[in-house]
Order: C-alpha cells, then structure tokens, then sequence
C-alpha cells in the first residue's frame, strides 16, 4: 500500500522544487556540479543545503536519463523504506499490531506523502535518522562497537543531507544507549565517543574538502555571505532558523493577517491552521501516549530493548516538537515531517503497552479518552481544509465515538473488542489518508509544498502561498515558484551559442526553471533568495567581457523588494546603463554580447 501511493502517478508534479531539479540537472551533466551540488553546470553558485540527496537523485538520472520519474523515484522508495525501517525497530522488542500501526501512522501522515513524491532533501535525511534509531537499539542488545559506529556514520550523512536539524535525534539516542544497556559504564562511553567520532567524520568530510578548496577553484557557496560552508552550517541552516524573529515576509512567506505578529511561535504553534494539516493528525494522540509511557515506565524498564526504544522516541519526538514550536520565523510548514518518525514510535509503544494490559480499566480508559480525542482533532483538521464533503468530519467523529465507547469496559464476547479496534484505527487514519491520497492525486510545485486544499481561513499560508502561485504578488511568485519564460525567451535564450551561461537571471527558482527550460546552464545571481554576494560587480563583468554570458534578464519586481544583494543592484545598474534591452514575452532582456552606443 506504501509502494502504491508513494508511486502511483510520480510524475504529476514535473520539476516540483525547480530549484533542486536544476541541480540534479547540473549534477547530471558535469560531474564538478554533481560533486558540489552547483545549481548550474557552469558553476556559478551552489543550493543552499549539502549534495547527498542530490548525488542519489542524479546518479538516478544520469542512469535512466533526466525526468520527473527518475528524480522523484530515488525518494518514493526511501519512504517505502522508512516506513519499514519504523516497522522492524519496533518489531524487535514489541508486538506486531503496535509496529504494524506505527508504520501505517507514518506513511499515511500527508506531509510524508508528499515528501516521498517530492525533491527535498527530507526523505533521505528522515532514513538515515530512523536507520540510526534502529541501529541504536541494536546496539543496546548487543553492545557492539561496530552497530554503534554504523549508527553514528548515517547520522553524519544525515546531517550531510540537511545539516542540523539531522541533529535532532543525537541527544535521544544517546540518553537511549547510556540508559538502556547493560554493559559497564566504561564501556557505554567508549561505544558513545566511537559513535560521535564517527558521526563527526561522516558529516564532515565533504564540508572539510570544499572549505580546503581556492573559492576560485569551486562554485560559491549558496546562502552564505562569506561563502563558507561552515557558515552555511551554523548560520543559515543552523541558528538562524532556530532563534530568527524577522518580520520580513520574504523570508518568511508569512500571509497578511499575521504581519502585525512577530511570531506564531508558541506550545500550540503545530496546532494551528497553517501546521496541522502537514503532521499534526495524531499529535495530541502521540502527546498522551508519552504519557502513557511515562506511567507505565517500570514495564518498559524490565527489557533494555524496550527502554531504549522509549527513552529514543519519547526524547526524540519531545525534543522536535518543542524546538519546532518556538523556533524562529524561518520555519517552513514542511518541516513538521522531522516530528512524524518519532511520533509513530511513541504511539507504537503506548500502543504495545496498553495491549498488555488491555483487561485493566485504566488500560481501557485510556485508550477510549486517547481515540476520542484523537479522532476528533483529525476530524477538525480535516474541516479546515476546502472542497472536502460536509459528511467526512462528522462521519470520522461519530466512528471514533462508537469504537471508543466500546472499548471503555470489558465487553462479554471478544469480537466486539475487534470491532472496537477497527473503529478506532479507521477513525484515526480515515482523514490523514484522504488528504494523502489527495497529495498524491494532486500536482505540487515551489519550495514549500502544502498538503491537501487551500485552508478555509483567508489568513493562513496556504491561502497565501494559493496566491503567489498565480502572481499575487509577483515578488513571491519569483521567490517559492519561479516564472516560467515563454516560448520566444525560450527560443531566444536556446540560441545562445558559445557561451558558458546561455543567460543570467535572479531569484534563484527563476533561474532554475529557465534552465530546465532551456537546456543550458542560467547563472543565477545572488542566490536562491537574491541576498548572496554572487557574483560581484567586477565578477560579473570579467565574464561578459570574457563572453561567457550571453544575456542578462531583468526581474524588476525582484528588485523592488527591500534586502536584495547590493552586488545585484549594482550589477543590473550597470547592465542597463551599458547593454540595449528589449522585450520578450514580457521579459526585459538584455543581450551582453553587444554593448549600446554610448549615451
């Protein structure tokens, strides 16, 4: 069922995050692109984020040729295997029904759907997390240096994939291991430091290369501003988006109705109608099965197997839920799927442990209140989304009443406890399946991807983003989709000859999506949000001089927004008082191989 709707229709979404697209296009042509994971096979600058994923997306393409398909087939079969992985972790220390259902929890969560059918990083990164979860407890079982160290060695590639927030499992694992195994303490630090050597090495290697490596010799380093990869890591990817309070909505992408805030940070930030509907489904579920396990603690604590897995899930999901409530404002809705993994092993071992002593009243209260609630809440995320059929919400909740009534007291024949159990996992899963169905039967596009339909609120960032897709405004339509060149700047921009950019152009999406138009490499200038310092004036001139570019599109609405690249300002002030431009599709286009009569 997995496989299918990870699958199923895997085209439907085209080039999807053009701006990774382009770089497995690149990646696919030279291999100096590939290694750095440039966004042009020119070479001008890199993507933001390290280039494993991308190295598994082109090596993909450069075997079955560049598509859709042969992009996005690399991440629909590292969900499949995900959600096995959380399948086999669980299966090790606890019963089938509860591994079986935390599995289906995870790939029936629609941002989860979605990422599988999608060109971010996340699906590789959310693998390597759960293959090191697994390993860990593994490793608690054996006390094998070796697990461990393997364990250690995926988390550095996952940090390789999208650098800190592959942290977010380390200090739960690590408190799983240290508590969890039996051997001497001694022996537990020693297997930790050789795991965080090994972490350490894995995940810093290819940083170490490229920072040892002439900036003249390498393609700068997109979303730093000293063209740093250790700035890249600690800064745009890491602390940045961890304590950033900016108000800019360019950054942010944050829709009207919330400017006048600073923040939606908060306890109840995953709750709201802008987060819920990615990850959320079973969130008040997963948080009342902490404390279920919280209650039930001396049960787990009698098998180190058992321990390890709750201490690594309980740790693991607290620890990213409560840094993606109060992190700054640079959060994107989709990162609600680093929470998914940990939430299914949370709910996987309440589960187990409610099983065990299902013939308690306690046991039974608590799964009546725990399948009430929960149904309910996914029943209301559901009605915040449009178009969906007035009868689902009631429907869900009225099913989920009726199984949690029926498991409340011992019933006298033990099918109708069944009946109970099957109403209740219909209840819980009925509305996250609907909505990824719909993700996989629906196209998706931009840099941040939204699961089901447009909210019914006008304030949310569905609603906002609905509108940037079709121009509203423009400056964000260049930012999160890129704007399609028509067919005379396609035509004009493929006849470019003898050039090592057929064009240059801004932001980093629009180029993007001229190049995958086009078929040649497009510099894009300062990056993906055009705040990079790349190239610079004089850079930019030596290559028009040297006849490198062949052409120069202007994005003026781009170049109204506040906080653009001083070195991009100066560039297009000197492109237009140097170059004739005329207009294409709508398009100002100036050609750099023929410079203006002097004025």
């Amino acid at each position: 069922m997995n496989a299918t709707l990870n699958f199923w229709n895997l085209g439907i979404n085209g080039w999807a995050n053009a701006y990774y697209s382009a770089a497995v296009q690149a990646g696919s042509i030279d291999w100096k692109a590939y290694f750095f994971g440039s966004l042009d096979w020119g070479n001008s600058i890199t993507v933001d984020k390290p280039p494993l994923s991308l190295w598994i997306m082109g090596l993909s393409a450069r075997i079955f040729g560049f598509s859709p398909e042969s992009m996005m087939a690399p991440q629909a079969a590292m969900g499949v295997l995900t959600t096995f992985l959380i399948y086999a972790l669980l299966r090790r220390n606890f019963s089938a029904p509860a591994a079986i259902g935390a599995a289906a929890v995870f790939f029936t969560t629609p941002i989860i759907t979605l990422l599988s059918r999608y060109n971010n990083p996340d699906p590789l990164m959310l693998l390597l997390m759960v293959a090191a979860a697994y390993l860990v407890v593994r490793a608690v079982d054996s006390g094998s240096i070796r697990t461990i160290v393997w364990a250690g060695t995926l988390l550095g590639l996952a940090f390789m994939t999208k650098q800190l927030q592959a942290l977010l499992c380390v200090p739960a694992l690590g408190a799983a291991f240290l508590l969890a195994s039996k051997s001497p303490l001694w022996h537990r630090l020693r297997v930790g430091f050789a795991c965080l050597a090994a972490l350490l090495v894995s995940g810093a290697a290819w940083m170490i290369i490229v920072e040892l490596i002439p900036p003249s010799g390498r393609p700068y380093v997109g979303g730093s501003p000293s063209n740093s990869i250790i700035q890249l890591t600690v800064g745009y990817n890491g602390i940045e988006r961890i304590i950033s309070t900016q108000e800019d909505p360019v950054i942010q992408l944050i829709p009207e109705g919330f400017r006048s805030e600073k923040s939606d940070a908060g306890l109840f930030r995953l709750f709201n109608a802008n987060f819920a509907q990615e990850g959320s489904w079973l969130l008040i579920v997963a948080l009342l099965a902490c404390l279920i396990i919280a209650m039930n603690w001396r049960q787990l604590m009698a098998e180190p197997g058992k321990l390890a897995t709750a201490v690594a899930g309980v740790g693991w999901f607290l620890t990213t839920y409560v840094l993606l409530s109060f992190m700054g404002n640079e959060i994107h809705t989709y990162y609600t799927a680093a929470m998914v993994p940990p939430l299914t092993l949370v709910i996987g071992v309440a589960v187990d442990v409610l099983i065990s002593c299902r013939i308690t009243v306690a046991a039974r209260l608590s799964i009546c209140v725990t399948g009430f609630l929960g149904s309910a809440f996914a029943a209301a995320i559901l009605n915040a989304g449009s178009g969906w059929p007035n009868f689902i919400g009631p429907a869900i909740v009225i099913v989920g009443c009726v199984g949690s009534v029926l498991i409340a007291i011992r019933p006298p024949f033990g099918w109708i406890d069944k009946v109970a159990v099957g109403l209740l996992v219909l209840a819980l899963l009925a509305a996250p399946s609907v909505v990824s169905v719909y993700n996989a039967a629906s196209p998706h596009a931009g840099s941040n991807p939204l699961s089901g339909p447009v909210t019914k609120s006008e304030v949310t960032i569905s609603r906002f983003l609905e509108g940037a897709s079709k121009g509203d405004p423009l400056w964000a339509q260049e930012l999160g989709f890129g704007l399609e060149p028509g067919e005379a700047l396609i035509a004009r921009l493929s006849g470019a000859t003898n050039c090592r950019w057929a064009a240059a152009t801004y932001p980093g999406q629009t180029a993007a999506k001229y190049q995958l138009a086009v078929g040649k490499p497009i510099m894009s200038i300062s990056g993906f949000m055009g705040v990079d310092p790349s190239p610079t004036l004089q850079q930019f001139q030596e290559e028009v001089e040297s006849g490198n570019i062949c052409y120069l599109v202007a994005q003026q609405s781009h170049l109204d927004v506040p906080g653009r690249s001083s070195t991009l300002k100066e560039i297009s002030v000197w492109v237009e008082q140097t170059f004739e431009s005329e207009i294409v599709d709508g398009a100002e286009v100036f050609d750099l191989r023929n410079k203006a009569p002097a004025r």
